[in-house]
């Protein structure tokens, strides 16, 4: 019969446990509140389209009665749902928080802080060893970085066109977009609290940089150093090609020596899905382009290209024109990424710009042939795709050179991104118009 201290387990085997456990933990109250928010959000979309279907249409003389002479509605429990959904998206979507030029929504900060105690917590949460000594370092050192290493999918996926969190949840790429730099700049905050901890407290520290992993490591974590610092708002609207190259090479960087520096610990298990998710995205975004510009790769007996017209408007705004690709659909407010090679720096750089033009299929869909056939003034805005792009540096400033000579180019089309904001759960709609200042 063994003895009760060589059955007993140590602070090492205790935070193995753990090391492992919290990661998996952690991702259980995220896959739980994507959930609760995609029942949310898909509810609410029924709900709008249920109550579509189901009101009665009126006729254009019944619409024109003045409210005074409808009768008073009167309070009904039936609409307390719907008035508790519309007092949950004024607090979250139109009380802000403002710091400077920054604003930032009440949704915004409740997921900020909420993801950011979530990680804190089950960083040092149970980190008391066998001795009675709170928060040992040998419980959360290590840990800090695991929980880090298993946020990079939910990073990636928060920074791609095409993901699984926009399905579930039904928000789109745009607005998730503040998320992926939120969990991000977390999972830094975490690698900083690993990293400084095992500089501190341990002496084979130096003698450790001799090895890959480690040097690996260190140089993951410089790479989202420098990303985080180059998403800053300030450089992003400044300077968009710095960003936007910055952020490929040293997202590759980051990605790579954090799976060979976790790779010894088992870690890289959350590292490699990173990349499976940033591919798919590629090979989706790589079938929807070649599918919306397949005139160009001569698939189909009908020939055809996408060359687009520029026009100077003024000295802030350029307009591009090009015939609406064929099975290319949109909806009012949706974005694309139109791919200029004459232009670009690179062959296939990217740059998202606003539809400014109304869907012809639009009008068949709803019988209207009429508006289609016009051949008016502003018949190109439902007959073609049109860009209104803001002149500011880089790619938009070389487009306004070429602009100014009234040049047609050579477009590729990725898109359409974004969604159509749902007025049908709505009795009125209030929509205000302006115009492009300056032009």
């Amino acid at each position: 019969m063994s003895s009760p201290s060589a059955t007993a387990p140590t602070d090492w085997a205790i935070s193995i446990q753990r090391f492992g456990l919290y990661p998996q933990e952690t991702w259980f109250c995220l896959a739980t509140f994507l959930f609760v928010v995609g029942l949310f959000q898909w509810g609410s979309i029924l709900h709008s389209k249920l109550v579509k279907r189901c009101r009665p249409n009126k006729a254009s003389d019944e619409e024109s009665t003045s409210s005074s002479a409808r009768p008073p509605k009167r309070l009904s429990l039936a609409r307390l749902p719907l008035a508790a959904v519309n007092v949950y998206r004024v607090v979250a979507f139109r009380w802000t928080l403002e710091f400077g030029s920054y604003v930032i929504n009440m949704a915004e900060v409740f997921v900020t802080l909420a993801y950011i105690v979530l990680l804190l917590t089950w960083t040092f949460i149970n980190t008391t060893d066998l001795e009675g000594n709170k928060f040992a370092v040998s419980y959360w050192s290590n840990r800090a970085g695991m929980l880090a290493a298993s946020q990079f999918p939910l990073v990636t996926a928060l920074g791609t066109k095409n993901n699984i969190v926009s399905l579930i949840t039904g928000i789109t790429y745009e607005k998730l977009n503040y998320v992926h730099r939120v969990t991000a700049r977390s999972c830094f905050g975490l690698l900083l609290i690993h990293a400084g901890s095992e500089i501190y407290n341990y002496n084979y520290f130096q003698s450790a940089l001799q090895e890959a992993w480690l040097r690996l490591g260190m140089t993951a974590v410089t790479a989202l150093g420098i990303l985080c610092i180059v998403s800053l708002r300030v450089i992003r609207t400044q300077a968009y090609e710095v960003f936007f190259y910055t952020h490929f090479v040293a997202v590759l960087i980051f990605l790579s020596g954090a799976y060979f520096h976790t790779k010894a610990n088992h870690g890289s298990v959350w590292v490699w899905p990173s990349f499976i998710v940033w591919a798919l995205d590629r090979f989706i975004r790589l079938v929807r382009l070649v599918v919306s510009n397949h005139l160009y790769f001569g698939f189909t007996r009908r020939s055809g290209s996408l060359h687009a017209t520029t026009e100077l408007l003024c000295e802030d705004f350029v307009r591009v024109r090009l015939h609406r690709p064929p099975h290319f659909h949109w909806s009012p407010g949706q974005s694309a990424y139109i791919i200029m090679p004459s232009v670009s720096t690179l062959p296939f750089e990217a740059h998202p710009f606003s539809i400014s033009s109304i869907d012809s299929s639009l009008f068949h869909r709803h019988g209207d042939n009429n508006s289609e056939n016009s051949d008016g003034p502003t018949a190109a805005y439902w007959k073609e795709l049109v860009f209104l792009v803001n002149v500011r540096g880089g790619f938009t400033k070389r487009l306004k050179e070429v602009a100014a000579r009234n040049e047609t180019i050579k477009v590729f089309v990725d898109g359409p991104y974004g969604s159509s904001p749902d007025l049908g759960a709505y009795d009125t709609s209030v929509l205000i118009a302006g115009k492009v200042a300056g032009c």
